[in-house]
């Protein structure tokens, strides 16, 4: 009769040490996630990561490359006209209660992706705006993240 409940004691330990090395994995590969893909942090420091890769005052040709050189980022607009409505007050003029920031942007939206891997039902996009002045020149850059 003992062996049974040692059998049963012993499956036991056996099921929750998988059970925390699984969380552990998960955790690690999350870490991993964030530390590889910038624009998986808060937008204030994926700003921050778009403001390295693009200083303010780069020419607006010079960012189109480099937008074009990542694999995850995709050009939705350019727009040599006008520059971007942006959510927060303090644009350059306002246009049908919206705040346009500089006179050209580009917009570029980065694949979906899952922001936490213990919640796969849940999405996250990932918005980028540049705002360039009159001569091209890089004035503003905005990253809006959207979850559903």
């Amino acid at each position: 009769m003992d062996k049974p409940v040692r059998r049963n004691k012993k499956l036991s330990k056996q099921v929750i040490l998988t059970i925390i090395c699984c969380v552990l994995a998960i955790t690690l590969l999350q870490l991993i996630l964030l530390l590889v893909n910038p624009m998986r942090r808060s937008e204030s420091l994926a700003t921050n990561y778009i403001l390295r890769l693009t200083p303010i005052g780069t020419d607006m040709d010079e960012v189109i490359r480099i937008i074009e050189n990542h694999r995850n980022w995709n050009i939705a607009r350019i727009n040599r006209e006008q520059g971007f409505a942006h959510p927060r007050q303090g644009g350059l003029s306002i246009e049908q209660g919206r705040t346009i920031v500089g006179e050209k942007s580009i917009r570029v939206d980065m694949r979906r992706y899952i922001p936490f891997v213990f919640f796969p039902f849940m999405e996250t996009n990932v918005s980028m705006f540049w705002a360039f002045d009159e001569d091209g020149k890089l004035i503003e850059v905005y990253v809006w993240k959207s979850s559903r």
